[in-house]
């Protein structure tokens, strides 16, 4: 099973907002202003390292444990859809040209389902994953409650709106 889910750290930032970071990604680094939603901001992040790897024909890293402190996020379910094909286009071996024939489209519409600038709906993605033997199933799970920051922000808006987003959240997870 691959779950698109990455710890996150964010802390409080000295000059007010928050410094986002990934571990499993080191080129993962971001603020969010004192007036932003920092999780929208790690989602952000998180999906700009996914798909700069899906672009460069990098491997994606499976998401370490969470650690105290650290804060659960989701890569979006299209991003994280696109990342399972292409794990599965990798490790099965084929040419997009013999899949293409295999699943009966044309060349094309494979290179764009990979593409992460190309939006693809997720009906065809699941059609060429079944093709190689994967199946693509959402889950919806109860996100937990964000950790404390290590120090407090500057303003309590912030924090409060990590706690509604928490609350409110619908997270996806490709399954493989």
């Amino acid at each position: 099973m691959n779950a698109y889910v990455y710890p996150a750290r964010i802390q409080a930032a000295e000059e007010g907002g928050w410094l986002i970071s990934f571990r499993d990604f080191p080129e993962g680094i971001s603020q969010a202003g004192p007036g932003q939603d920092p999780v929208d901001v790690a989602e952000g992040c998180l999906q700009a390292c996914i798909e700069g790897r899906l672009e460069d024909g990098l491997d994606i890293p499976p998401p370490s444990q969470a650690r105290r402190g650290e804060v659960p996020v989701a890569v979006p379910l299209e991003s994280a859809s696109k990342a399972a094909l292409f794990a599965a286009v990798s490790t099965s071996g084929l040419t997009r040209l013999a899949l293409a024939a295999a699943v009966g489209v044309d060349e094309k519409e494979i290179r764009r389902m990979l593409d992460p600038r190309h939006s693809s709906k997720l009906p065809r993605i699941a059609r060429v994953l079944k093709a190689l033997g994967k199946e693509l199933q959402l889950s919806v799970v109860d996100i937990p409650k964000t950790p404390a920051a290590t120090s407090a922000p500057k303003s309590g808006a912030p924090r409060q709106a990590m706690q509604r987003r928490a609350k409110y959240r619908v997270g996806g997870r490709c399954k493989l």
